[in-house]
């Protein structure tokens, strides 16, 4: 694996409750170095955003987590740190021919299907962010989601992948990416993901306090906060959970 940092060291779990639970426990009992990362073939209990659950069958996907410190970010720009992590999804799937785009705030996209989902879960000291585990599932073999709009890799790809493959190929763009944030390539980052932001050229259904309007995402600030205008021309911020996409 052609990286610097991430997953120097690597473990990998035939199955565990979480990859970020299992994680967590893991730098709270050693020291770990920056850049460790855990993989497993089945989660028990997988977690997305907000404690909802990450279903995958087993063997079928890529689990995964890395723990980063971040510590030059300030925490009012922590966002920075899903939006290199989603670009690092999106390098991976140019390297397939595939053309994605990211649902705000940390969903990567194949047209209207989910490919994959990152979850960060920060650890804050005197104000500054100390580290973070990052959990990423990326949707690779599997083909049916129950009631999900989810699409794995290889349907997308219209192509057979070897899992291992899709994790060299992820971790080393994670450490690119993660590299240019140490940088400061700030600007170029924001751009990147902005132009790739679901919603960005076309109005689309959103769901707001109960009420079904149409707008366009104008874009995403560095502290997460989501910039939406609507159709009547009003301009407004969402924090998560205060607005829902209708992916029809």
């Amino acid at each position: 694996m052609n990286t610097e940092l991430v997953a120097k060291e690597l473990l990998h779990l035939k199955e565990t409750d979480s990859t970020n639970s299992a994680l967590k426990e893991m730098v709270a009992q050693k020291n770990l170095s920056e850049g460790f990362c855990l993989y497993t073939d089945y989660q028990k209990a997988g977690r997305g955003q907000y404690g909802k659950e990450w279903q995958s069958d087993p063997g079928q996907n890529l689990l995964m987590s890395v723990y980063l410190k971040p510590s030059f970010l300030p925490p009012d720009q922590a966002y920075r740190l899903t939006m290199s992590v989603c670009l690092a999804l999106a390098d991976m799937g140019q390297e397939l021919d595939l053309k994605t785009q990211f649902k705000w705030p940390n969903d990567w996209y194949y047209g209207k299907h989910k490919l994959a989902g990152v979850l960060i879960e920060a650890s804050l000291q005197k104000g500054r962010i100390q580290s973070c585990v990052i959990g990423i599932g990326i949707n690779v073999k599997q083909r049916t989601f129950g009631d999900l709009k989810a699409i794995g890799l290889e349907e997308a790809a219209q192509r057979n992948l070897n899992r291992d493959d899709v994790l060299v190929n992820i971790c080393e763009a994670l450490d690119h990416r993660y590299r240019q944030l140490k940088m400061g390539l700030l600007d170029l980052q924001h751009q990147e993901f902005q132009e790739m932001l679901w919603g960005s050229k076309l109005s689309i259904p959103v769901l707001v306090e109960g009420e079904r309007q149409r707008g366009i995402c104008l874009g995403v600030e560095p502290g997460g906060d989501l910039l939406l205008q609507f159709n009547n021309g009003e301009i407004r911020k969402f924090r998560h959970r205060e607005i829902e996409f209708i992916m029809d």
